[in-house]
């Protein structure tokens, strides 16, 4: 009896969705090897620059549509979505293999998913354009792959930024100033139960655990503990009992425990640095205070608006949680 064996064959829908995966894996693939040749040194640019942060996205985006069969290429609701596979595979990948890169990889997904569906778009258009034309669509890929390269090169002759901005955060609080200012300055044993949710603790930033004064007066120095072996020092440059306490922030004790939570941006480093911070008290009424913390810091990037919405709202969350600590403590432990 003869037996009949019916082939594989790639019917045009199954045509259509390999050309779709290849799209992704094509822009996932890119993302992958300028990642690495930046970590290696290879590339004109620094993954923390408008090259590394927007131009990178952009160009996974029109890889992915670009590669893709000419019926997805026609719908623009592709040309949106479809990227956003590839920025989710990159993630996933990226995440398995340095998994202290998630903290730096959420921070950047807004603009990335944004940009990765611009460039989508933008590739959809130009095939669109080109097709009419009957003119060749080969160059698409080449022209948009060398795009973070230009950029990197236009950025090599760019004065880089310098800016130091101030975050300020206050809370009323139910005691004297002179409770508040005792409570402030030694702070030991921070449970769970006593710091408030958030977003940058719940995306794996460490939480406080103790902060401890050494001396008293200028000159005396507060170490600050967080989880993962994060240890700062603050060295007290104003002392005012009951009304002000200000400090040069020294992250040198932190900065190898730092490096491992997220290697491209180290508080520290020539992109970003926390410089000084301080506490005002001011009585409101009789056992009423309101207590503000300000911290300044520095940031030196070709992309500080971006990083500046990040670095005051990561700032914002720390006041936050300290401050309801001390309130905490301060109307509790009396």
């Amino acid at each position: 009896m003869d037996r009949v064996v019916t082939a594989w064959r790639l019917t045009p829908r199954r045509r259509m969705w390999a050309a779709a995966l290849g799209g992704v894996l094509g822009g996932s693939l890119y993302g992958f090897v300028m990642d690495g040749a930046s970590r290696l040194g290879w590339l004109p640019f620094d993954f923390v620059s408008v090259a590394g942060i927007f131009s990178l996205p952009l160009v996974m985006g029109a890889i992915c549509v670009a590669l893709s069969a000419p019926a997805q290429q026609a719908r623009m609701k592709y040309w949106f979505l479809a990227p956003w596979l590839t920025v989710a595979l990159t993630y996933a990948v990226l995440t398995a293999v340095q998994w202290e890169a998630l903290i730096c990889l959420i921070m950047l997904l807004p603009a990335t998913l944004a940009l990765s569906s611009l460039g989508g778009v933008l590739a959809g258009l130009l095939v669109t354009w080109l097709r009419r034309r009957r003119h060749a669509q080969r160059g698409i890929v080449g022209c948009f792959i060398v795009l973070p390269l230009l950029l990197g090169q236009f950025e090599l002759h760019m004065e880089t930024p310098v800016e130091l901005h101030t975050v300020q955060d206050r809370i009323v609080v139910e005691a004297s100033p002179e409770h508040v200012w005792a409570t402030l300055l030694n702070v030991p044993d921070i449970r769970d139960t006593e710091l408030q949710w958030s977003f940058s603790h719940a995306i794996g930033l460490p939480k406080p655990r103790a902060a401890l004064l050494n001396g008293s007066g200028v000159g005396s120095v507060r170490d600050l503990y967080w989880d993962d072996g994060v240890h700062f020092r603050e060295h007290v440059t104003a002392w005012e009992p009951g009304q002000r306490l200000a400090y040069d922030v020294d992250v040198t004790p932190a900065r190898e425990a730092l490096r491992r939570l997220d290697t491209h941006v180290v508080i520290g480093d020539r992109y970003f640095d926390v410089l000084r911070g301080e506490y005002q008290l001011r009585e409101l009424a009789p056992g009423r205070t309101e207590l503000t913390l300000s911290t300044t810091y520095r940031i030196s990037t070709n992309v500080n608006a971006y990083g500046n919405l990040w670095a005051r709202h990561t700032l914002d969350d720390f006041h936050t949680v300290v401050l309801g600590l001390l309130k905490h403590r301060a109307e509790h432990l009396m």
